[in-house]
């Protein structure tokens, strides 16, 4: 019989966190599977693991993987910026909904609300970045992908397809800095003409796409920006960064940066965040059903009030 064990068996066994074990799942070095509604990973799926890192000589640093801030609000992942894209085939073998994003309160709520509703169907979330996201749904690896880029950005990412983008909502993107603005940075034109070091997102990430379209249209060389070629994964990490003064300014969204209550936020700009889907696929049962919870008042009020989140365009389906 093939066994199955928990997250923290399997952290127990490696001599790694808990948050290491999932951090694996999420970056599709470790796969896994739901069993109602827990996680488990069974004995194959950790052999084949355990094979790929070169017979479990490789293990991640547990101290280098994940470290808290001073108040203990924030995890920071010191993981490679790779793509799980290619790992992800097997989702596609799946019978849920396949949506790719990176960790927001709003895909959260979205997922359980699918799993209760009664024409809901199980949705299966792979962490990827907008720029990845969008490469998923093209190569049909995907059924839905979040996405926070313009309009024309998406189309060109996802050619030759009728899209439906169905807006989830609107955050406001800026400047992490210490609390206080010690520094007094108040935008991206700091990064060149001051003396700072920056957090910086991986290729492919919304603030990455944003900052280098800011350095290519001032004509800015990303050599001249301290910090510019260290990549994190997440908001999260470029907020923690700061927070533990690895750096001195990030670019992220609002929310991230409340997390550790122990930073400033400089708004930039309002962006909105879609869930981009093939046209075609909106009359099937379950993405009838997330069109429902997306665009019904609970949601939006829950939304709202659990995240701060801008939920004026929430429901709003544009055709591509």
């Amino acid at each position: 019989m093939n066994k199955l064990y928990t997250a923290q068996e399997i952290a127990d066994k490696l001599q790694i966190k808990k948050t290491t074990v999932y951090e694996l799942i999420k970056r599709g070095e470790l796969y896994s599977s739901k069993v109602g509604k827990q996680l488990r990973i069974s004995e194959q799926q950790l052999k084949q693991y355990l094979e790929r890192s070169g017979s479990g000589n490789n293990m991640p640093d547990q101290k280098a993987a994940s470290s808290s801030t001073p108040n203990g609000n924030l995890q920071i992942p010191e993981l490679p910026p790779e793509s799980s894209l290619l790992k992800r085939d097997y989702l596609l073998h799946s019978s849920g909904l396949i949506l790719c994003g990176q960790f927001s309160p709003a895909l959260e709520l979205l997922i359980s609300q699918m799993s209760i509703h009664p024409q809901g169907i199980p949705v299966l979330q792979s962490f990827m970045n907008s720029y990845n996201s969008l490469y998923s749904l093209y190569f049909k690896k995907a059924h839905v992908a979040c996405a926070s880029l313009d309009l024309e950005h998406i189309r060109s990412l996802v050619p030759g397809v009728q899209l439906s983008l169905l807006c989830l909502y609107e955050y406001s993107i800026g400047l992490y800095v210490p609390s206080g603005n010690p520094l007094k940075l108040s935008g991206l034109m700091d990064f060149a003409c001051k003396d700072i070091k920056i957090a910086n997102r991986e290729k492919g990430s919304t603030p990455r796409i944003y900052l280098d379209q800011f350095l290519f249209s001032e004509k800015i060389s990303p050599a001249s920006i301290s910090g510019y070629h260290i990549e994190l994964v997440s908001d999260i990490s470029t907020a923690a960064a700061i927070a533990t003064h690895k750096a001195d300014s990030a670019l992220g969204e609002e929310y991230a940066a409340h997390q550790s209550g122990l930073l400033d936020f400089i708004p930039l700009q309002t962006l909105p965040m879609y869930l981009v889907m093939e046209t075609e696929a909106l009359s099937q049962p379950g993405f009838s059903a997330l069109l429902e919870i997306v665009r019904s008042e609970d949601f939006r009020t829950i939304l709202q009030g659990q995240t701060g989140y801008n939920v004026t365009r929430t429901g709003e389906l544009l055709s591509l």
